[in-house]
């Protein structure tokens, strides 16, 4: 039961993150605002990125995230220093859809199996780690939204 709750959990978080950036252009997507560092389009490569990451990293499995969305998306970067042209978004929606879908696949029958080794953080089940990457992804939502806010103030400003 417990672990059906949090499938459903990640399937409810996913569709209110894709739906936080429904009608988004590719040209709003790379707009940094004055005070950011990041874009929408890295803020959702980001959360693909590190969602497989946690699932992946204790165990000896093969992370299926593509190898150079590290590059483009993984901790510290951010797209002033892309040296490769990023997905579009219809790509990034594409997979985080599919990750919902992997994730269901790959660990919904092995949430309660333990990790190779404990997290640094002492989580020891997929289980235990899952809800982690609920609350990492809230945080790039809460920075989408504030991205989105900054955008439609740019846009009214030029518009005067």
């Amino acid at each position: 039961m417990k672990n059906e709750i949090l499938l459903k959990q990640l399937a409810a978080f996913r569709h209110n993150t894709l739906s936080a950036v429904e009608g988004l252009t590719e040209e709003e997507a790379d707009y940094i605002p004055e005070g950011f560092n990041n874009n929408i389009r890295w803020n959702l490569g980001h959360i693909f990125l590190d969602q497989y990451d946690w699932l992946y990293h204790k165990t000896r499995e093969d992370n299926p995230a593509p190898i150079h969305y590290r590059e483009l998306f993984g901790y510290g970067t951010k797209p002033e220093n892309w040296q490769q042209t990023p997905p579009t978004l219809q790509e990034l929606r594409h997979r985080l859809i599919e990750q919902v879908q992997v994730i269901e696949q790959q660990f919904g029958h092995r949430l309660d199996q333990e990790l190779d080794e404990p997290t640094e953080l002492g989580m020891s089940t997929f289980a235990e780690v899952l809800p982690r990457t609920f609350y990492h992804e809230g945080l790039h939502m809460g920075t989408i939204i504030a991205i989105r806010k900054a955008i439609n103030l740019h846009k009214q400003t030029q518009m005067k």
